[in-house]
C-alpha cells in the first residue's frame, strides 16, 4: 500500500530533515512542506494514501517542531491549532487530490473504450471478411472486460446452451446473484458469472449470433463496459448483412 510504503517514511523524514534546518523552517513552513508531501502521495496513491500521510505528517509535526521538541507533547496553544489545522487540511487536500486522480483514469478508460468501438468500426469498413471482423471484435471484448475468454458463435450453434444475457442497455439479464467490486477507472461494477454470459449480435432486428463471454475470476465490470460491449457487438452486425444477403 502506497500509503504506507511511501507516505510513512515521506511525513516522517521531511520532518526529520526540517528539523536539522530548524531556523530555516518555522512551525508555519514546516507545515506547508509536510503538506505538500500529503498531496504528492495522495495524487500516487489515492484517497486512503492521502489520509494515512497526513495523520503521520500530524505526528511527525508535532515531534520534531512542536515545543517540547522530540516529544508528542505540544505546550502552545498556537501549535495545538496548527497541528489541528495541518490534520484538517491534509486529509481535506489528500481527498480532493484522490478525486482528481480517480477523475484522470475515468477520462482515460472513456478514451481507451471509444479507440475500442472505433478499431472495430475501422475493420468493419475496411472491406475486411466478417471473420476477420469478428475475431477484431473478439479481441477487443476480452481486452475491454479483462476476460478469459471470448468467442463467437453464430446461430443456430449451441443454441441450447442457456448463459445470463447482456442486453441492450448493459444490464445482465438472468443473473439471480452479484458480487460486487471495482472495475477499470474505479468505476464500480460486478463481476459476471463463472460459466460467463452471451452477448447477442442482431441484425436488422435478427438475432444472428452471439458473443459468449467467460470472466477473469475476482475481475469487475461496469455498466458502461458492458455498454461498448454492446457497441462492438453491433459493429459485427454491421459486416454481417451482406453476407446473409448472398446466400442462396
Amino acid at each position: 500500500m502506497i500509503g504506507v510504503v511511501v507516505g510513512v517514511p515521506a511525513a516522517v523524514s521531511a520532518g526529520a530533515v526540517m528539523a536539522t534546518f530548524r531556523p530555516l523552517f518555522d512551525g508555519t513552513n514546516a507545515a506547508l512542506v509536510l503538506m505538500i508531501v500529503v498531496v504528492a502521495v495522495a495524487a500516487l496513491g489515492g484517497r486512503a494514501a492521502g489520509v494515512i500521510t497526513a495523520l503521520i505528517a500530524v505526528v511527525s509535526f508535532d515531534f520534531f517542531h512542536t515545543e517540547p521538541y522530540l516529544s508528542l507533547t505540544i505546550d502552545s496553544r498556537d501549535d495545538v491549532e496548527t497541528t489541528l489545522l495541518l490534520l484538517v487540511a491534509g486529509v481535506l487536500v489528500g481527498t480532493i487530490a484522490s478525486a482528481g486522480q480517480s477523475a484522470r483514469r475515468r477520462a482515460g478508460s472513456a478514451r481507451s473504450e471509444v479507440l475500442r468501438i472505433h478499431r472495430v468500426a475501422e475493420a468493419a469498413v475496411s472491406g475486411r471478411d466478417a471473420a476477420s471482423v469478428i475475431a477484431t471484435a473478439q479481441d477487443e471484448l476480452r481486452e475491454l472486460l479483462e476476460l478469459r475468454e471470448s468467442r463467437f458463435e453464430a446461430l443456430p450453434a449451441n443454441v441450447d446452451v442457456s448463459l445470463p444475457r447482456i442486453g441492450r442497455n448493459g444490464a445482465v439479464e438472468g443473473l439471480t446473484a452479484r458480487r460486487y467490486g471495482r472495475g477499470a477507472g474505479d468505476r464500480g461494477g460486478f463481476e459476471l458469472p463463472p460459466e460467463g454470459v452471451e452477448l447477442p449480435v442482431l441484425a436488422r432486428g435478427q438475432h444472428i449470433g452471439r458473443f459468449v463471454l467467460v470472466p477473469t475470476p475476482g475481475v469487475a465490470v461496469s455498466l458502461e463496459q458492458r455498454i461498448v460491449a454492446v457497441a462492438i457487438a453491433d459493429q459485427v452486425a454491421a459486416v454481417w448483412i451482406p453476407n446473409e444477403k448472398e446466400r442462396p
